[in-house]
């Protein structure tokens, strides 16, 4: 008995083709089954904007990186996860919650975290810092020494050169546009 192997290159070439065209659609399938419905992202916004609700505005939070941070840790030192220091600025619905970061100069960076990025917001902090903690996830812009931040974009707030203290109210202390660009005005 002999057994003869002839190679044919179209054949096995759609075969080939065939078998990663059907490992991508399975895969593809299979990240669709993981996403979220409407109506689970919209019931986890709300549960965010309520527990971000009852911080106050320009309260001091810690954000934490959901994949280093586990409430349950034997960890005291809190070495084991990367954390940021920021402060609660607004609630945008539909987009996420924006926070101000640390300023280097009078540009106030603020930073724009998306809900779904939101875990969940721990009220009554950890050991080391008595501020409430919002884990999330670090897969934004990079922003401190070439760490993923949780930030899907980053705007800067300037101090209005042109605000009166006597005669303005209070919102018109900073804005958007860019100092030098208001004088040339």
């Amino acid at each position: 008995m002999e057994i003869n192997f002839v190679f044919n290159l179209w054949d096995n070439m759609f075969t080939t083709i065939s078998i990663i065209a059907s490992c991508f659609i399975a895969f593809w399938i299979y990240k669709l089954t993981k996403q979220l419905s409407v109506k689970e992202k919209f019931e986890h916004e709300q549960k965010i904007i309520e527990e971000i609700k009852k911080l106050s505005i320009y309260k001091s939070v810690i954000l934490s990186d959901v994949s280093k941070y586990h409430p349950l840790r034997e960890d005291s030192t809190n070495a084991t996860y990367y954390k940021q220091g920021a402060e609660i600025y607004t609630i945008i619905p539909e987009y996420g919650v924006q926070v101000i970061l640390i300023p280097s100069d009078e540009n106030i960076p603020i930073g724009l975290i998306p809900f779904d990025w939101i875990e969940y917001v721990r009220q009554e902090g950890d050991s080391e810092d008595t501020k409430p903690i919002i884990i999330c996830k670090f897969k934004g812009i990079k922003w401190y020494k070439n760490f993923k931040s949780p930030f899907k974009e980053i705007n800067y707030r300037y101090k209005n050169p042109n605000y009166n203290e006597k005669d303005d109210p209070e919102f018109l202390k900073y804005t958007n546009i860019k100092p030098n660009s208001l004088n040339q005005n």
